[in-house]
């Protein structure tokens, strides 16, 4: 029988230290059956370090003071345990049972509820006498059950500091106070509170419109709040917003404050029923205020020629997957840049290639990392299709990229090597070659030959008895034939030709339009997808030279092929659209609605131009 009793014993004891070993998040309350003229404590707490905390939304009750936060430490026999509560006093709004709804945190990337409290609301009660309540503690269950679960007695809720609500500061962060013209610099606005402070909501006012800065928002999934020191003071401090900024011309430029309001925390000078100060809610606007950031202009004297505005530190190479093909096969020559500075806005130098290498509009690759750290930092790239169309040896001409190095101050230009690309099977370049036979010349003669005795003339015709005179009139008719069959032979590897110009077109724009759709989502990646894909879909369909995509070129081309204006004028907005969406806000709906557009659109091109 004891043997019984120690079995469950050791098994309820077991249970339960295996049950506070797990994450728990509970709601207690300091009475579930209260008057309607009464206040309650709800706490809800934790045993671990969690985040993200979010309370209920305290339906049919008034929150007449918290959030108040509290940690605790607890070591025991070498092995610590923590609490972690947030505590809120409420009152009823009406008589009957009331629910307190769940609160919600995260830890460890996993989301845990607490389970809703219901409260018995009856009439009102009679206060008794100010002393008396004092010298009762309404938190004595709390204190019973810490000292069951923990082993320790319950700290005293410390008395409210008599400057509560003072210490919030709303500060902008320059990461420098000088820069260059394009040289990048991070911006970040965060909030100070002391411990003495406190706050429930917050609403943005003002945005910084950063006027002469090209930006970049960094986006934040959380807001942790840390621990940082001003002007020599700790307080808690919350990131609000970060941002890169790219100045766009010299001087002195000001960078906008961050403006918000929020339902400030404050000592109402009164006292709730237990006779512990009253905290009120009251709107109060705060401002990081006005920055400013002197400009330098890039030095002119020192530029070197085809410098494109790239300011930084960068490595430039240039680099092919082959250089051994046959003709009509593909290869990749790749254009990048590798390093700290302005990646988004610099512009890469374009290859020059021989007229016999058919050379495509590029796809972009951009791997480029924004933060607060960083500022802006990875790689920016330019990826080009080279179709070889004839037999032979090519070289694509070294490239120069130039940048401005904020370090040292000066110009840098790098310069690549020459890429010789060896086309081993195909037509022959065609050329304007002398005939490899010299015409005969024939001299004149002073004397005048004789004619042919075999030759006579009857009535205006001529016969001739010399049999080998019909072998050369009829060779010319003969040699006809032959003639046709040969220009029919070479039209047609001609034809080849373009036909393989025009698969290789049509193979890119469905490659870029496959990409647009996987890059829905990705606002750069996307719109630089789906203006390749409309730029070789236009070479493929009406033989249209890159060089020549001008909107008026594009519109007299269609309507030659006699695409209606809706889709001619459907085309040039979405090629509009691409070539500004770097500078806009674009959603995932927008851009899933550009791309059908697209597909919708050159499906009606294409059924206009068989008819």
């Amino acid at each position: 029988m004891y043997a019984k009793h120690f079995l469950y014993t050791f098994l309820a004891l077991f249970t339960s230290i295996a049950t506070w070993a797990q994450f728990q998040l509970k709601t207690q309350v300091s009475s579930q059956s209260i008057g309607i003229n009464q206040v309650i404590e709800v706490r809800f707490v934790m045993n671990g370090d969690a985040d993200d905390f979010k309370r209920p939304s305290f339906e049919n009750f008034d929150v007449v003071g918290g959030p108040m936060q509290s940690v605790s430490h607890t070591w025991v026999n070498g092995k610590s345990s923590m609490e972690k509560s947030f505590s809120f006093y409420v009152q009823p709004q009406k008589k009957g049972t009331l629910t307190i709804g769940a609160a919600s945190i995260v830890f460890e990337g996993k989301l845990y509820k607490s389970q809703p409290v219901t409260i018995k609301v009856g009439d009102a009660v009679q206060e008794q006498p100010r002393q008396q309540q004092r010298r009762r503690d309404p938190f004595a269950m709390f204190d019973e059950m810490e000292e069951e679960l923990f082993g320790r007695q319950r700290q005293r809720q410390p008395q409210l500091p008599k400057n509560m609500g003072q210490g919030i500061h709303l500060v902008a962060k320059l990461s420098k106070n000088s820069a260059y013209v394009n040289e990048p610099i991070t911006v970040e606005y965060g909030l100070y509170v002391s411990d003495q402070a406190g706050f429930n909501t917050m609403l943005v006012k003002e945005m910084p419109k950063y006027q002469n800065f090209w930006n970049h928002m960094i986006e934040q999934k959380q807001q942790p709040i840390t621990r940082a020191e001003l002007n020599g003071k700790s307080y808690r401090y919350m990131p609000l917003q970060k941002a890169v900024l790219l100045p766009q011309k010299d001087g002195t430029l000001k960078i906008d404050p961050l403006v918000v309001e929020l339902d400030e925390q404050y000592l109402t000078g009164r006292v709730d029923v237990f006779g512990t100060p009253e905290i009120g809610l009251r709107k109060k606007t705060y401002s990081s205020g006005t920055k400013t950031i002197q400009v330098k202009p890039l030095p002119l004297d020192s530029q070197p020629a085809g410098f494109t505005g790239a300011v930084g530190a960068y490595n430039f190479s240039v680099t092919a997957n082959k250089t051994a093909v046959k003709a009509n096969e593909p290869l990749e020559l790749t254009v990048s840049v590798q390093g700290k500075g302005n990646l988004d806005l610099l512009t890469l130098p374009k290859p020059v290639a021989p007229n016999a290498l058919e050379l495509y509009d590029p796809e972009q690759i951009n791997r480029v990392n924004k933060s607060i750290s960083a500022g802006m930092e990875g790689t920016k790239a330019e990826k080009y299709v080279i179709v070889p169309q004839y037999k032979g040896t090519y070289t694509i001409e070294p490239i120069t990229f130039s940048y401005f190095d904020t370090a040292s101050k000066t110009y840098k230009t790098s310069t690549s090597q020459p890429i010789t690309i060896e086309v081993t099977e195909g037509p022959e370049l065609p050329t304007n070659a002398s005939l490899n036979n010299k015409a005969e010349v024939v001299s004149s003669k002073t004397e005048i030959q004789p004619l042919n005795k075999n030759i006579e003339w009857f009535n205006g015709h001529f016969i001739t008895q010399d049999k080998s005179f019909y072998a050369w009139w009829l060779a010319p008719l003969l040699l006809l034939p032959i003639v046709f069959l040969a220009k029919n032979v070479s039209d047609k590897k001609a034809g080849d030709v373009r036909g393989n110009k025009l698969k290789a077109n049509n193979k890119l724009a469905k490659k870029y339009l496959s990409a647009a759709k996987t890059q829905i989502g990705n606002k750069e990646a996307f719109y630089e997808a789906l203006e390749r894909c409309l730029h070789n879909y236009l070479k493929a369909r009406l033989k249209i030279e890159t060089t020549e995509m001008s909107n008026d070129t594009i519109t007299e081309l269609l309507q030659n092929h006699q695409i209606n204006a809706q889709d001619i004028s459907t085309f040039l907005s979405i090629k509009t659209t691409c070539e500004m969406a770097r500078y806009a806000q674009m959603d995932i709906q927008t851009m899933q609605n550009d791309y059908e557009v697209a597909v919708q659109l050159i499906n009606s091109i294409d059924k206009q131009i068989k008819k």
